[in-house]
């Protein structure tokens, strides 16, 4: 969802912005080196630290942070603009669906016709140094499956096992597009290397956004199972 600006109208401050001749490079470096260190940043802390305009600050971050709530709200407006591409792949171990894994799959079905969804085998699972319980893979895909139908994305989506941190990425060439997190972004050029050694074209790489809880913290499946915040991200009042 757009947000609200009284003094300027927002699709015009985007449009500007989007011109600025630094615009890309400011928003890959808040992307890649900012925010995974301090996602809560306010937009005066960008203006300050990297010397851009409020509106240039305001827009980077709107386009690479969200709430949970946004996130939710994203998943309730229909998408007409038809995907760019024919098919897209992601990864990941899905110990729960939550709204960082909503913005994930929400970015691969706006991305592309079809997505591939790599899940972690109970195995290499097993192997990622996770700090809380795994379900089982059948219990996993089951709750992925799940949340696919209910989207209406379930036709559009095939699931393979990953006892690697590649699986079909690095194997089939009809893979157009690759999805990532913020967190696992650097798997992207792995993959990408690994494709330019076997004679296949590099994939096209969409990170989706860093979705935060309502402390501003990065939600994560770990902090769900500590009891610190709900899957929506919202955090857990306790009684004192």
């Amino acid at each position: 969802m757009e947000p609200f600006y009284p003094k300027v109208e927002w699709h015009v401050l985007v449009e500007t912005v989007h011109a600025l001749p630094l615009y890309a490079s400011h928003k890959a470096y808040v992307r890649d080196k900012i925010l995974l260190s301090k996602p809560d940043i306010t937009v005066e802390e960008l203006v300050s630290r990297l010397g851009m305009t409020s509106g240039e600050a305001m827009v980077i971050l709107w386009e690479l942070r969200k709430t949970g709530g946004e996130v939710l709200q994203m998943l309730k407006v229909e998408n007409v603009e038809k995907p760019r591409y024919t098919l897209a792949a992601l990864g990941g171990t899905f110990s729960m669906i939550h709204v960082g894994h909503m913005a994930l799959l929400l970015t691969a079905f706006q991305t592309a016709e079809k997505v591939i969804i790599g899940v972690t085998s109970d195995a290499y699972a097993s192997t990622l140094s996770k700090q809380h319980p795994i379900p089982s893979f059948e219990e996993r895909t089951a709750m992925i499956r799940r949340f696919l139908a209910a989207q209406g994305w379930a036709e559009r989506s095939r699931m393979v096992k990953l006892e690697d941190p590649y699986g079909p990425t690095v194997e089939d060439p009809t893979i157009e597009a690759l999805v990532v997190s913020p967190s696992t972004a650097s798997r992207a050029v792995e993959i990408n290397s690994k494709r330019v050694e076997r004679m296949m074209k590099p994939l096209e790489v969409f990170v989706c956004p860093l979705v935060v809880a309502e402390d501003g913290q990065p939600v994560s499946s770990t902090r769900v199972m500590k009891g610190e915040i709900t899957v929506e991200g919202r955090l857990v009042r306790r009684e004192s």
